[in-house]
């Protein structure tokens, strides 16, 4: 189902799917995963993220592809919540999870704190995508808020020939 400003300006993926609304108490679950690298809130969000409304019936996706971090991130982080899920998704449900055909091609500043636009000019040109064509891709993050990273991730696909791009994510910021 789409929402009226996604009807008004359709985003560059096919289909997007959310396990939960991040709220009370799923932003504290996804918090404690996303900077305290609390694994057991990850594997909470994955299993939610394997009961999403209607990814039964979705087109099944070639391969995942988790958003990238930037290696300064990933490494004072000590990991990628979404590879993480992707991961997780991908051993349940036997789907590849391709972590070199997209990456974050500079650093660019915690989208937390930035408005639309302000998130939108930090993320231009961030991500870059390899070697799709053809290919059914599901991108795979922890929370979609404004969707901006997403929007990013999903243009990239497209330009290197994604056929389908659909969005995972274990919470959507309504």
């Amino acid at each position: 189902m789409w929402c009226g400003g996604c009807l008004a300006r359709p985003p560059p993926w096919d289909g997007a799917f959310a396990a939960l609304i991040y709220d009370y108490p799923v932003d504290q679950l996804v918090q404690r995963f996303k900077f305290q690298r609390n694994l057991v809130c990850g594997q909470a969000l994955a299993d939610e993220m394997l009961a999403m409304p209607g990814l039964e019936t979705a087109p099944r996706p070639d391969f995942l592809l988790p958003v990238p971090l930037h290696y300064s991130r990933r490494f004072a982080r000590g990991f990628n919540q979404a590879e993480f899920l992707a991961r997780a998704l991908g051993k349940h449900m036997r789907i590849p999870v391709c972590v070199d055909r997209m990456r974050r091609t500079r650093r660019t500043a915690a989208q937390s704190g930035l408005d639309k636009k302000a998130r939108q000019r930090n993320i231009r040109g961030a991500f870059s995508a390899r070697r799709l064509d053809g290919f059914r891709v599901a991108l795979v993050d922890d929370v979609m808020t404004t969707g901006t990273t997403l929007s990013a991730c999903a243009r990239a696909a497209r330009q290197s020939g994604a056929a389908r791009v659909d969005v995972w994510v274990a919470a959507r910021v309504p």
